[in-house]
This record gives C-alpha cells, sequence and structure tokens, in this order.
C-alpha cells in the first residue's frame, strides 16, 4: 500500500531476484501475509487526508513500512512507526528510532521515465551535449533545500553555456531522460545528506547514462561502483565548479562510462523497488519461525494523530523539536569546510 506515486512497472516488468514474492497491488485485498506500507496508506475516496485504517490478519510482526523523504523533510512519530514490525528506511536510528529497523535507500520512484523511456536505449545513446541540471525553487531551512537552491544557483553562474538548466521556472520536460539521455554528464544534488539515502536524483543520471556530479548519500559508494559517480561538496561552489570543469576536460564520461553501464544495471536490477522489498522482508520473515499472526490494526499517520489529545501533542512536540534540531544541523554543517 502506498500514498505515494510508485511506479508499479518496478514490481511488475523488471528483473525480479525472488520469483517465490507475489506482490498484491489491490488496496481492498485481505488475504496476504505480509502487509509492506510505502510511507502511509492511501487515500480512500474524497479524503484530503489519508484517515485510512486496516485491519491486518497476518499481525504486527509481518507488517513493514518503508519510508521515502529524509528525516530533515518528514517526521513520523512513534505512534505511527511503532505500529509496524519491520521498518526499512534511510532516516537516522535517532530521527525514527526503532527495535527492527533496516537500513533502505527510498527506492521506488524514478523521474526518469517508465519502461518506453528505459527500453528505448539498451546501449548508450548519442550524447552530443555537456552537462544538465534539474533546478529548484524550494528553500526550506530545516533542510538542505536553501543551501541546494543557493548552490545551484551559483553554479549555474560559474558554468555559464556549459550547463543546461531543467525543470519548474526552466525548460519543462515531460521525463527527465529528455535532459538525460543526450548529456554526458549531470549534476545531481540532493537536499539530504545522510548515509543510505540516496534517492532519483542520483539513480535517474545512472538510468540516462550520465555520469554524476554528485552532492548527497556518503556511502553510495557502497551501493554503486565508485568510478560511477564525482562526489562535490555543496559547501564549496568555486571548488566543485572546477572539479566538474576538470573532470569535463579529462574526458572522465569515456573513463567512467563502463562502471555508470554497471551502476545502471544495479538500478534497474538490484535496487528496483520490487526486489528491495523482497529480499528485506524474506529476511525478516526467516526470522519469525512461528510467531503467532495475532491480528492488528495499522492505521493512517493523520488517523493516528487524531486518535487522541496525548498522541497529537507528542506528535507536534516531536516534530517542532525535530525542525529545531534540523535546523542547527545544517547551520553548522554549512558551516563547516
Amino acid at each position: 500500500m502506498s500514498k505515494n506515486p510508485i511506479q508499479v512497472f518496478q514490481m511488475t516488468e523488471l528483473p525480479q531476484a525472488f520469483p517465490q514474492v507475489e506482490f498484491i497491488l489491490d488496496p481492498a485485498a485481505d488475504d496476504f501475509d505480509w502487509l509492506v506500507v510505502y510511507d502511509d496508506l492511501p487515500k480512500s475516496g474524497d479524503e484530503r487526508l489519508p484517515l485510512r485504517a486496516e485491519d491486518v490478519a497476518c499481525g504486527k510482526a509481518r507488517t513493514a513500512l518503508i519510508t521515502y523523504e529524509p528525516s530533515s523533510i518528514k517526521y513520523f512519530g512513534r505512534d505511527y512507526t511503532d505500529q509496524f514490525g519491520l521498518i526499512l528506511t534511510s532516516h537516522e536510528a535517532a530521527a525514527l528510532p526503532h527495535p527492527n529497523r533496516r537500513d533502505m535507500p527510498p527506492v521506488g520512484v524514478w523521474y526518469y521515465g517508465g519502461p518506453a523511456q528505459l527500453n528505448a536505449h539498451p546501449k548508450v545513446p548519442d550524447k552530443p551535449n555537456l552537462l544538465s541540471v534539474f533546478g529548484s525553487k524550494k528553500q526550506q531551512k530545516h533542510s538542505l533545500h536553501l543551501r541546494r537552491f543557493e548552490f545551484l544557483n551559483e553554479a549555474i553562474s560559474e558554468l555559464g553555456d556549459l550547463i543546461s538548466v531543467y525543470g519548474n521556472g526552466f525548460r519543462r520536460v515531460e521525463h527527465k531522460a529528455e535532459a538525460l539521455d543526450s548529456f554526458k554528464y549531470h549534476l545531481a544534488v540532493e537536499n539530504h545528506i545522510g548515509p543510505h539515502h540516496w534517492t532519483e536524483k542520483l539513480s535517474d543520471a545512472f538510468l540516462g547514462y550520465s555520469l554524476p556530479f554528485y552532492v548527497g548519500c556518503p556511502n553510495a559508494a557502497e551501493y554503486f561502483p565508485e568510478e560511477s559517480f564525482i562526489p562535490i561538496d555543496i559547501r564549496d561552489t568555486e571548488k566543485a565548479c572546477a572539479t566538474i570543469r576538470a573532470a569535463i576536460a579529462d574526458n572522465a564520461f569515456e573513463k567512467r562510462l563502463p562502471a555508470i553501464i554497471e551502476a545502471r544495471r544495479r538500478v534497474i536490477e538490484d535496487y528496483n523497488l520490487g526486489n528491495m522489498i523482497a529480499k528485506n522482508v524474506i529476511e525478516a520473515d526467516g526470522k519469525l519461525g512461528a510467531t503467532p499472526r495475532t491480528p492488528t490494526r495499522i492505521q493512517s499517520r493523520h488517523a493516528v494523530m487524531r486518535s487522541g489529545v496525548l498522541v497529537f501533542l507528542r506528535y507536534a512536540f516531536g516534530k517542532t523539536r525535530a525542525r529545531a534540531q534540523n535546523r542547527r544541523y545544517w547551520k553548522n554543517y554549512l558551516a563547516r569546510r
């Protein structure tokens, strides 16, 4: 179940390494071995916010929550997350404490495109253009959005005609493939920097066979070949732009192409949503043994918040505290060079 627009084709049309796992994608289904919720339960009918509740026969131990947004952007609250037996998340342990949590990047969303765009280039396409980037107008201070906005403006100004800018407020495209397939390089900047938190900002570049200059996940090399991306520092625009110019002058794309192709394969085959869910659920299920399937109820995040005054106050206090902590963290992080 999901509130977010995940691409179902990642569970139906991409290579699946665990054929013994069948995904039931009907929100009305009630006969299943595991319930996996992506971020939140979906809305029912004309609800403005999801207020849904699900009676689950498989029991709490066999329910899982996958988070998408990073800890600096979304606060869940323990009254919501404690409903689940397993948490698959890129949130830091302090931000989302749970006795059974596993580190997992927020896979499941691509803006590159769907099967048509993916299958259009079984081999590396011609790339007559150099460097692309997607701009953003978001400037929140409790996340990295403000510095991302400043950094991109500085980099675009510094790089001039070398860089082509796409996105809202710039050149619009239906799919990011239009701004990646013909470009050798891509500037990819996350709105959060933390272990295991890489998003479509990185993986979309790989899908387009582009070499990313990357700001984000500090352990991305645990997931992709080290040569498949070039890390840059969002705190030093001048140095980042110098790195970009030097790499382009050195024909880094051509030299690193085998690593980029391997990274693309991993995005499609290893890190598609279906395989990531199946791998973690199979491992977790194997440890449960004969754990009783005591029926339980899972409520949406907003339904939980509305379940009582104390629950709402806990959530409101926790979110306010988290926002303040994030503001201080990013201020200190950006002050360090």
